[in-house]
């Protein structure tokens, strides 16, 4: 029985795949993309930018932290601020002062007084497949004229 609590079941932030994990690990490969896969909860503090930062677990970012990614995680607390798309597969607090700006996709979102939210929101069950769903991306909007 005590192997059975030692391991847990995640999801690849990328493709969905499910498989069981050690809880000491840090990181593993996806059997389906073949690509690593952090597990560890993460904490940003400073300014951090990257392409990707994509987990299987939790994401905070602290009231001095700077985010600048394509951000993927089960969770994500913010107190600082995120430039680029989210998408969470629990909740997202924005908490006071927070600032977030682009895509956000998550099936449970709370937002402090205070907190700012600046981009499309799909929020609740099947979130994620409904912004994937609308096949223009941000910058094509409606004022835009096509040619």
């Amino acid at each position: 029985m005590a192997q059975e609590s030692a391991r847990h079941r995640i999801l690849c932030p990328r493709c969905d795949a499910p498989q069981e994990v050690s809880r000491q690990a840090k990181s593993v490969l996806c059997p389906s993309c073949h690509r690593n896969i952090a597990t560890a909860d993460l904490e940003i503090d400073e300014y951090c930018a990257r392409i990707e930062v994509f987990t299987a677990g939790r994401l905070r970012v602290g009231k001095k932290g700077t985010l600048i990614a394509e951000v993927r995680a089960e969770e994500i607390q913010v107190k600082g601020e995120i430039k680029g798309p989210v998408r969470s597969r629990g909740l997202v607090a924005l908490e006071k002062g927070a600032r977030l700006f682009g895509s956000l996709a998550c099936p449970r979102l709370r937002v402090a007084e205070g907190a700012q939210l600046v981009g499309s929101v799909a929020a609740g069950p099947g979130a994620a497949e409904l912004l994937a769903g609308t096949g223009a991306p941000p910058e094509a909007g409606p004022g835009r004229a096509a040619g």
